[in-house]
C-alpha cells in the first residue's frame, strides 16, 4: 500500500494494515487479533454490546476492536481515537469504508497540554505509551525486550476526553466505553466531566496492575456508580501486571 504501511494475513482469512517495522515481526498484531476475534478480551468481564451500540474506543490502535464491534453490531456506532501517527494511518487504511465509525487521531488525558512526550516502539506499537516506566517488565521479558529496544519520542497534543466527545456529536448515551492506553488509564478517566459520566452505561479498561492504577480506578469507577471488578488478562499480560476491569451500571446489570 505505500505510506508506511504494509498489510498482514493473519487467521480465518482476516487481514488488516500495520505500520511497517525494521524487524518485521506481527506477533504482536497476532496477538491482538486473537485476544479480540477468538478471546473477547474485552468482553470477558460481562460488558454487553446492543445491537445500536455506541461505543467510545480510547487508544484504538490499528482498529481491530472497532472492527470486532462492527462485525458482532453492525449498527453500532464508533468513536475511535489513536494519537500516534503511523499507527493511525494504519487505523484510518483498515477503517476505510465502514459505516458508522469515526476515527479521530488524538491522545486524551486528563487536562489539555499542547507538548507531552510520548515513547513510540515501532516494533510493537501498541505497547506505545506516555509513561515508559510501565514497560520495565516487559523489557525483562527476552522476545519484548528485544523488540522494545527501538524506541522513539513522538510530541503530541493531549486533550480531555469530554471535550472530544463533546466535538464528535455522539448520542447521549455512551453504551461502552473502553480504554487501552497503556498506562495512563486513570489520566483518561480524570479527562471526563461530571455531566458526561451519567452517559457512560460501562467501561472496560486494561490497566496496568503492578504501579496500583488498578485500584485507583476501580476506586475511581465505583465512586461514579458503577459496579468494577479486576479480572485476569491474557497469561502473559498477567505476568506484567496487567488487570482488565470492567465496570458496569445497575442498569445494565
Amino acid at each position: 500500500m505505500g505510506n508506511g504501511l504494509r498489510c498482514v494475513r493473519l487467521d480465518d482469512g482476516f487481514s488488516c494494515y500495520v505500520p511497517e517495522n525494521s524487524s518485521g515481526s506481527t506477533d504482536e498484531i497476532g496477538f491482538i487479533h486473537a485476544e479480540i476475534f477468538r478471546d473477547e478480551c474485552y468482553l470477558r468481564g460481562g460488558a454487553v454490546l446492543p445491537a445500536d451500540a455506541v461505543v467510545v474506543d480510547v487508544g484504538a490502535n490499528v482498529g481491530l476492536f472497532s472492527l470486532f464491534v462492527k462485525r458482532r453490531c453492525p449498527a453500532a456506532r464508533i468513536l475511535a481515537l489513536e494519537p500516534m501517527p503511523e499507527t493511525f494511518r494504519a487505523l484510518w487504511a483498515n477503517l476505510a469504508g465502514v459505516d458508522g465509525v469515526r476515527a479521530v487521531r488524538q491522545a486524551v488525558g486528563a487536562g489539555a497540554e499542547d507538548a507531552v512526550a510520548f515513547t513510540y516502539f515501532p516494533d510493537l506499537p501498541g505497547n506505545s505509551t506516555r509513561y515508559p516506566g510501565t514497560k520495565k517488565l516487559a523489557r525483562q521479558h527476552p522476545t519484548a525486550g528485544a523488540l522494545l529496544a527501538d524506541a522513539r519520542e513522538v510530541v503530541l497534543p493531549v486533550r480531555r476526553l469530554s471535550e472530544v466527545l463533546t466535538e464528535a456529536g455522539l448520542p447521549e448515551r455512551i453504551d461502552l466505553l473502553k480504554i487501552d492506553v497503556e498506562g495512563a488509564e486513570a489520566d483518561v478517566l480524570a479527562g471526563i466531566d461530571d455531566r458526561d459520566w451519567p452517559r457512560v452505561q460501562q467501561v472496560v479498561a486494561e490497566v496496568q496492575g503492578h504501579r496500583g492504577e488498578a485500584e485507583a480506578v476501580l476506586e475511581l469507577l465505583r465512586g461514579k456508580g458503577f459496579s468494577a471488578d479486576a479480572g485476569a488478562t491474557e497469561d502473559e499480560l498477567d505476568d506484567l501486571g496487567t488487570r482488565l476491569i470492567t465496570a458496569r451500571r445497575p442498569s445494565c446489570a
